[in-house]
């Protein structure tokens, strides 16, 4: 594993903005989800429940949202039970 870059998998990549968790964030917008209905539960409120899968800075590569960083969370009962399903998505946006 490349311990910095713009990918990230297992682990944290070099994030432009440190004063939040991405993980915390992503939870967040889960919970949102599942009570609008936008995603099926169940899920803990839990963010220790929950682990960072990867990390993606997209910097130059996708035009217009240059400091935008894709986070992929997964419930810890998911991923041991390989159910990469349920991994979900959050993008973390700085304009």
């Amino acid at each position: 594993m490349a311990p910095d870059g713009p990918l990230q998998t297992g682990g944290y990549a070099s994030e432009e903005v440190i004063d939040t968790d991405p993980v915390g964030d992503a939870l967040f917008r889960v919970l949102e989800a599942v009570k609008e209905g936008q995603w099926d539960g169940p899920v803990s409120d839990d963010v220790s429940d929950w682990v960072l899968l990867a990390d993606w800075h997209a910097g130059m590569d996708v035009q217009g949202w240059e400091s935008a960083t894709a986070h992929w969370v997964i419930q810890r009962e998911d991923l041991a039970a390989r159910r990469f399903d349920r991994a979900f998505t959050h993008v973390f946006w700085n304009p």
